[in-house]
């Protein structure tokens, strides 16, 4: 975190549901109960190609082995350091339940609309 100069290695549970085909889950509720990031696949599948991210997300490259993923918060940033290969691996699992651009086949959009209206 931003201000402390320490480091710890977290057990971060990565999940990705059909239902929600844009995003991924980062859960930290070994770290912190209840502290999850969503952040977009499409965001996680650039990062690994060159540098990308706007507003609270940020991530890119470190070297050969090591992609960096930055999660701004109320609290700092986080500067989180994952393998290259099982980042690649994860997203490449993804691929296989909904391919990259078929998105839009596995959304609800009458539910969606529904949610949305009655808000």
């Amino acid at each position: 975190m931003t201000g402390d100069e320490r480091s710890r290695d977290l057990d971060v549970d990565w999940s990705f549901r059909a239902d929600a085909p844009h995003t991924v889950d980062l859960d930290f509720g070994s770290y912190q109960a209840g502290s999850v990031w969503t952040l977009s696949r499409d965001l996680l599948i650039a990062g690994l190609r060159a540098p990308a991210g706007e507003g609270d997300v940020h991530i890119e490259l470190f070297d050969d082995t090591r992609v960096l993923i930055a999660l701004a918060g109320a609290e700092g940033i986080a500067l989180l350091a994952a393998s290259v290969d099982a980042v690649d691996g994860f997203l490449a699992a993804t691929a296989r339940v909904v391919p990259p651009g078929s998105e839009h086949t596995r959304i609800d959009w009458d539910q969606g609309l529904a949610d949305l209206l009655a808000a």
